[in-house]
């Protein structure tokens, strides 16, 4: 198994001591450099403000398209792992770590990949039966919104449509249990759901908000249907320690 690792030359030393017995491996400073592997990994570190366009260039590799990749990090905190993991990280590996527990992450996030990768692979004839029956929204992971963004940014471009984000932000005051968290993010992500028409999309990303793709919408439109959301939300939520806020932007191109 080979590992390609996104990180400086005077980590050599590190990577060798750590991985060195157990992994082939080769370091490179950018993904243009990066030889043909069965996972990467990217140091946050190395990369520092820029580690978001570090994933982003890797995805556009078809040689890479079924590759795992892993942030590695020194910094820790729940929030950075779900930013990181919302950029499009298959795992984040945070340090310092044991060299022994290390080849066991690496190992167990490279079978998880290839066992997803033999569960869904399809031929044509299994493609083309797919009916989507759905009238609403399409509700994806967080973890698969960016890169169909990135798609959907594509097709916008090429069809000169409008397009607007849309992030709605539940907070709470007071102390509130997970359960009642959970019971009243299912709420938003109902209300949200049926005020979407198809061809929307919509994700719930941690546990307060829910990102929101409404295609072909203007600025007003964007902020009949944030009102309309807010207004199902609390037909449904009678508990006045939640207050549920959005922030509306137009999705640019670069055309």
């Amino acid at each position: 198994m080979k590992a390609g690792i996104i990180d400086s030359s005077n980590k050599t030393g590190f990577w060798e001591n750590t991985i060195g017995e157990e992994f082939e491996y080769s370091i490179a400073s950018d993904v243009n450099k990066l030889e043909k592997c069965d996972i990467i990994l990217v140091s946050e570190e190395y990369c520092t403000g820029s580690i978001g366009t570090v994933i982003a260039d890797i995805q556009t590799y078809e040689r890479f398209r079924d590759v795992p990749v892993a942030a590695v990090t020194s910094e820790c905190s729940c929030e950075n792992q779900e930013i990181l993991l919302g950029m499009g990280f298959d795992d984040v590996i945070r340090l310092p770590i044991s060299g022994q527990l290390l080849i066991r992450r690496l190992r167990g996030i490279s079978a998880l990949s290839l066992r997803e990768n033999s569960e869904h692979m399809m031929n044509i004839d299994s493609i083309m039966e797919i009916n989507d029956g759905d009238s609403g929204a399409y509700c994806v992971r967080s973890v698969d919104f960016t890169n169909i963004f990135r798609f959907v940014l594509r097709v916008l471009e090429r069809t000169q449509k409008n397009a607007q984000m849309l992030v709605m932000k539940l907070e709470h005051f007071g102390d509130k249990t997970a359960a009642e968290n959970r019971k009243t993010m299912n709420i938003l992500a109902e209300s949200v759901r049926k005020c979407l028409r198809r061809g929307d999309m919509s994700s719930v990303c941690g546990d307060d908000r829910v990102v929101i793709l409404l295609i072909g919408a203007d600025d007003e439109g964007g902020h009949l249907v944030a009102s309309r959301i807010v207004s199902s939300f609390y037909s449904e939520c009678s508990d006045e320690s939640y207050e549920l806020s959005y922030d509306i932007r137009e999705v640019r191109t670069a055309g």
